[in-house]
């Protein structure tokens, strides 16, 4: 397949030229004659990207397949130009044995996107977790999968290839209200931990300003669409809806989120794609299930902010691409070179729209960006060579998507 004309973009910049794709990689990109090398596609100058790197989707599946399974979020995913994602542990039941996470494999075979799983660490699985080829291992501080002592963090810190962490300290919730300080402490206990350890360790969706304070050389973080654009606001407007954790907050730290973005203290952009059924998001604030549908709509909302001129598509590119590949050790993904997997969006950057729930490929079509106004939208998508995404449709088949291929981190 040759793409013909494009305006090719990295974290250094655009480079208009042609991409050369032969099976699943890229071979050739340059100026390149149009003949004998199969489907040939003009891109007619139109803006190309690599496909996003989600490091942070909940796709339920399970006991919670009728808020969404890996097929439904998997299409979700390519039609919001997302072609690699990592599902995280927490679902009923939880991956946190070597049983549930060779069903968990299983049950991700139906996936139309490139797929990793993460591994749920507890007290009781710390010590063997690490035998079980997960792409990371996630640590939930605010005991959504028990307990985490300090000696079960200091383990899993130093044992375990890769980590990541839900970092809220649980025993300062309040009536059900999770305060910045929660964050703020638990991302200090973390960060100390990886100091002395001397070891990397990830903090999932930052949401506040002291919470991004307290990060170290240690730890790197990733920040949401929800967390950059909406604030405690949106709540008094769409009550359960925006109901997610860590809870949305000032927009102060709304702003402190988005320069830690510009300064490189926050690495990466991830959904936290969080779906639930509109019975249990359509309640009061306290009643209802926290998380919000992402995948859908995520890379609208950010070129949305590239029109708006407060990021560019090179940022763009490098918070939800080039930098969650690195920070996963996925060595063929993320950027548009020779000999990286033909994970491609291409962009139409004037279309306008807006937000509209009931159009999501996501079994969740509740969100608290409804009827927002957005310009910029995916014109079609390749994963490993094959279109899979084009007028407006998923056209990749179940199963096409594979299992993440990664390099185990640095020491």
């Amino acid at each position: 397949m040759l793409l013909k004309d494009c305006r090719i973009v990295s974290s250094k910049g655009v480079l208009r030229g042609d991409i050369l794709i032969e099976g699943e990689k890229i071979s050739r990109i340059g100026a390149i004659p149009g003949r004998g090398h199969g489907d040939k596609i003009n891109i007619k100058g139109a803006f190309v990207i690599p496909g996003l790197v989600d490091m942070h989707v909940h796709m339920r599946d399970f006991r919670e397949s009728y808020k969404e399974d890996f097929l439904s979020g998997s299409r979700a995913a390519i039609a919001g130009g997302v072609t690699s994602f990592v599902d995280m542990p927490n679902s009923k039941p939880p991956v946190v044995d070597p049983g549930t996470f060779l069903k968990r494999q299983e049950t991700a075979k139906k996936s139309v996107a490139d797929y990793g799983l993460a591994y749920g660490v507890t007290e009781e699985n710390v010590s063997t977790a690490g035998e079980n080829n997960a792409i990371f291992f996630k640590i939930y501080l605010d005991g959504s999968l028990g307990r985490i002592t300090q000696a079960v963090l200091e383990e899993a810190v130093s044992r375990l290839p890769r980590t990541a962490v839900h970092a809220e300290e649980a025993e300062l919730f309040r009536d059900g209200e999770r305060p910045v300080e929660a964050e703020e402490r638990a991302v200090r206990r973390v960060g100390a931990t990886a100091q002395r350890l001397q070891k990397h360790v990830h903090v999932c969706h930052v949401s506040s300003a002291p919470g991004l304070r307290a990060l170290n050389s240690y730890t790197t973080c990733e920040v949401t669409p929800h967390h950059l654009l909406l604030t405690e606001k949106d709540v008094e407007e769409h009550g359960g809806i925006a109901k997610v954790n860590p809870p949305l907050r000032s927009a102060k730290d709304s702003r402190a989120l988005l320069m830690g973005l510009k300064t490189g203290r926050i690495a990466a952009i991830a959904s936290d794609h969080a779906p639930h059924s509109r019975r249990e998001k359509d309640r009061s604030y306290r009643e209802a299930a926290a998380g919000i549908a992402g995948l859908d709509s995520m890379l609208r909302l950010l070129l949305t902010m590239v029109h708006q001129g407060k990021i560019t598509l090179p940022e763009l590119v490098k918070w939800c691409c080039e930098n969650p590949a690195k920070l996963l050790g996925l060595n063929a993904k993320g950027g548009i070179a020779p000999g990286m997997d033909a994970d491609l969006v291409v962009l139409d950057m004037s279309k306008k729209g807006q937000i509209e729930g009931d159009e999501f490929y996501s079994k969740a079509k509740e969100t608290p960006f409804e009827g927002k106004k957005v310009t910029g939208d995916v014109d079609k998508v390749v994963l490993r060579g094959r279109v899979v995404y084009e007028e407006e449709e998923v056209i990749g088949k179940r199963g096409y998507g594979k299992p993440l291929k990664f390099s185990p981190p640095p020491q």
